[in-house]
């Protein structure tokens, strides 16, 4: 928790008098954070989603990108940081993180 409101506090002091909200910049690297974005597997709002289909034996199995709102923001920071199998490792900045978690968590 210490930790999550140390990124809150940056975050703020990073974007308090940008253009942009950390929530809308949150959107915008959810869109496109380096390339591929997290709406492509995750879905328009972070509800998971079915990435294709795979054929084992003769049926077709989804392979499906999960979830990710509602997580803890230390168990959200460790997936963009080391990634898990077909989910790449991100490298975000702190205030990158704490804007994609605000955006996928809105109070």
């Amino acid at each position: 928790m210490k930790k999550i409101l140390i990124s809150l506090l940056l975050c703020i002091a990073v974007y308090g008098n940008e253009f942009l909200t950390p929530y809308e910049y949150g959107k915008a690297l959810y869109k496109n954070p380096r390339g591929i974005g997290c709406i492509k597997c995750h879905g328009r709002y972070g509800e998971g989603a079915i990435i294709s289909y795979i054929k084992q034996n003769g049926q077709l199995k989804p392979i499906t990108a999960p979830k990710i709102t509602g997580l803890t923001f230390d168990r959200f920071e460790e997936g963009l940081k080391l990634g898990k199998g077909f989910m790449p490792k991100y490298d975000l900045s702190v205030s990158e993180i704490v804007s994609l978690y605000i955006f996928l968590n809105p109070q």
